[in-house]
């Protein structure tokens, strides 16, 4: 199974896919999701804690080495606990 980071924006801020637009409207939370089985690249239907990723913007973040993060170690303030916790088991 891959893991596709992504980030909630804050609520009313309208994601802008192309341009990243959580770093300047803010962001909610980061969650993660299953690639999609048909289009690995895209994340599945809901996150791992049951959020819809339709509304959500993709982070290009991957982990680069074993034992490394799911998401962007930046970002660990926001870190959706439930989705890390999925992870885990």
């Amino acid at each position: 199974m891959g893991i596709i980071v992504l980030i909630e924006p804050q609520a009313g801020h309208t994601p802008d896919l192309d341009g990243k637009s959580w770093v300047v409207g803010g962001l909610k939370a980061v969650h993660a999701a299953s690639s999609d089985p048909d289009t690995p690249d895209d994340p599945a239907e809901r996150t791992l804690c049951g959020l819809e990723t339709a509304p959500m913007e993709k982070h290009s973040y991957h982990p680069t080495a074993p034992g490394s993060h799911w998401y962007p170690p930046n970002l660990t303030p926001w870190l959706c606990h439930t989705c890390d916790a999925a992870l885990r088991q």
